[in-house]
């Protein structure tokens, strides 16, 4: 690295910090034994007076690495907030785990990482791909939700194809199984060679597809954003556009195999259940809902909080997918009393990739979850 470059060099400062390169190993109590799990800590730091810090867990897309987080780090220093973002199967440090189980074992480890790091609550944000994941983890494991405020985040959310039609995803069910053991290596080349940036996310379909299609996002947008973030949150503008390439480039410098047993399970190309709960997402949410209501009868405190933030382009989820997936918390809700707060957004000027770095949606997650501290 030359150090004739200012934002460079802040932007290598930055993602060296240790707290995002940290491990953890959790006796997992089943087939797989100890799992060492790599992950990153943004945000706010934990001090002697802390009780309870709000805390995000984030589950990024395809590409579930911890690198993709960290841009969070300084709206958490901000808002008085905590992300963590552990590398998923194969990624980083962590094992890889094949496409018929790695969504529910994953999900299964999740609440033992949790208690590993003394974390008794959590907000739930996603993004892309990622809502599989989070979407099994709120049926599943309900109780990590903070009692008072719980709380759901879904950035661009991924469905099955067959609901949403999308382009992208319809093209790319011609891809045979074996051809995707590659499909990491692929990847790398289209982000890091071809594109040379990522918008700090986990949508590198996309970013593949603005990669062979430029223009998708006005450069201005994603400039006028950047500033945005310079002026209410720190990084200079110069250091957000190095910090980009880097962190994909740190990311793809360690392991990354477990993003080819994503795509197999994004294409639905693996064992049939391989979603878990997640496989007829109108039924799982409605189930989730009916829950809701059952536990409010029962005195429960915290009535779930549903944020969902759309882009206006969406070349992974279309028009038709996005939907969809309004369509079934809608008419779940309606079915079961609006026990559920669901709020919709669809962020003007933004790509499946660009709505998850947008900073007015990123400023409106942080500061509702800061209001677990007063709880």
């Amino acid at each position: 690295m030359t150090t004739d470059n200012p934002a460079l060099k802040a932007a290598a400062e930055y993602l060296a910090n240790p707290r995002f390169h940290q491990t953890v190993t959790i006796a997992s109590g089943d087939k797989h034994g100890d799992v060492l799990i790599s992950y990153s800590e943004c945000g706010h730091l934990e001090s002697s007076n802390d009780v309870e810090i709000p805390t995000i867990l984030f589950t990024p897309g395809m590409f579930g690495s911890r690198y993709l987080g960290t841009f969070m780090h300084a709206f958490g220093q901000k808002h008085g907030v905590r992300v963590l973002v552990p590398d998923r199967f194969g990624f980083g440090k962590t094992q890889n785990v094949g496409a018929d189980d790695r969504i529910k074992d994953w999900v299964a480890i999740l609440p033992k990482f949790l208690e590993a790091l003394g974390i008794k609550h959590v907000a739930l944000a996603s993004h892309s791909a990622g809502t599989l994941y989070n979407m099994n983890l709120l049926w599943h494991s309900r109780q990590i939700l903070h009692p008072q405020h719980p709380m759901v985040f879904f950035f661009a959310p991924f469905v099955d194809g067959a609901c949403s039609n999308a382009a992208l995803i319809s093209s790319l069910q011609v891809f045979p199984v074996f051809a995707l053991s590659q499909w990491n290596k692929l990847a790398k080349f289209f982000v890091v060679q071809a594109s040379g940036t990522i918008e700090a996310s986990s949508g590198i379909l996309g970013q593949m597809a603005q990669a062979l299609t430029p223009g998708n996002q006005e450069p201005s947008e994603r400039e006028k954003n950047m500033r945005a973030i310079e002026r209410d949150y720190g990084p200079a503008y110069d250091t957000q556009v190095e910090l980009e390439r880097l962190m994909v480039r740190g990311m793809f410098e360690q392991e990354t195999a477990g993003a080819n047993w994503e795509a197999v399970n994004c294409l639905k190309k693996g064992a049939k259940g391989a979603w878990d709960e997640a496989d007829n997402m109108h039924d799982l949410v409605d189930r989730i809902v009916s829950r809701e209501k059952e536990t409010q009868s029962k005195g429960q405190p915290g009535k779930l909080a549903v944020s969902i933030y759309f882009a206006e382009s969406d070349i992974m989820t279309g028009k038709k997918g996005q939907d969809y997936f309004q369509s079934c918390w809608a008419e779940a809700s309606t079915a079961h009393g609006q026990c559920v707060d669901t709020r919709v957004r669809t962020v003007e000027k933004t790509s499946h990739d660009s709505v998850l770095t947008n900073v007015e949606t990123l400023a409106d997650m942080f500061e509702l979850v800061s209001e677990m501290k007063s709880s």
